[in-house]
């Protein structure tokens, strides 16, 4: 049989509701002071957002044209390689009109990197900063019995700094309670600041920072556009549909 334990109704006051509101309010200071502190020029998110979706429809073009007919594709063909080898779609910045350097050698590379840096650091010296804090004045404490059964699958997620190995995997221990709260406070987020902008409080807690094809260091927009040019200039058209009758009717039933 595992073990059951009689908690402290004050446990909810005096621990829970504290990580929790710690948690809520340091993921927004970080947010706030990661936005004063990096001084990154993005472009409008709308012209990125069409520099890709054009790019990713080039590429649904080149992989499944044999879904069309040959005038349908040779319209196609026509556009793509005319739009791919023009400026039109492709967001106009600074590192698309800049040659190639060394990444060590130039400045903006240098000041995006301290952005980055810096980003890192509002993410990790809070998070330690409180994960300090909970196993120093919360040290083994069980806060919670959640209302639903669990299986023993979930014991060493719930009941981390908790040596007890017959306890019952219901109960919740402080430390383990900071981590669900680090990986599941979004809702929260949406309910104080938006959804929009609990995206980005996520991103940075979970450090999904990526770069986008148009930064520095990665492969340029004007690039990408001219490959995939070459790739549908040399495409060959072989409609499914092609002679689809006189297939079928050679088909043995």
């Amino acid at each position: 049989m595992t073990s059951e334990l009689l908690l402290d109704p004050q446990l909810k006051y005096w621990v829970l509701l504290p990580i929790s509101v710690v948690m809520v309010v340091v993921g927004l200071l970080r947010s706030n002071l990661t936005y004063y502190l990096t001084s990154s020029k993005k472009l409008p998110e709308i012209k990125i957002s069409r520099e890709r979706q054009f790019l990713q429809r080039a590429v649904n073009f080149r992989e499944n044209n044999r879904m069309i007919s040959k005038h349908s594709f040779d319209q196609r063909q026509k556009y793509y390689l005319e739009k791919l080898n023009s400026n039109e779609f492709i967001a106009e910045s600074e590192a698309n009109n800049e040659p190639a350097t060394n990444p060590l050698a130039d400045p903006k590379m240098n000041e995006q990197m301290m952005g980055m840096l810096k980003g890192n650091m509002m993410n990790y010296i809070p998070q330690t900063l409180v994960m300090g804090w909970i196993n120093y004045f919360f040290p083994g404490f069980v806060i919670m019995k959640l209302p639903f059964t669990l299986t023993t699958g979930f014991k060493q997620m719930l009941q981390s700094d908790v040596m007890t190995p017959d306890l019952n995997v219901r109960y919740v221990s402080a430390i383990s309670w900071y981590f669900i709260n680090f990986m599941g406070l979004k809702p929260v987020y949406s309910l104080l600041v938006g959804s929009e902008s609990a995206e980005e409080l996520m991103a940075q807690q979970h450090q999904q920072q990526q770069m986008n094809f148009t930064g520095p260091g990665g492969p340029k927009a004007d690039r990408l556009f001219k490959g995939e040019a070459e790739n549908i200039q040399i495409l060959s058209h072989v409609a499914v549909f092609d002679d689809i009758i006189d297939r079928v009717l050679k088909i043995d039933i």
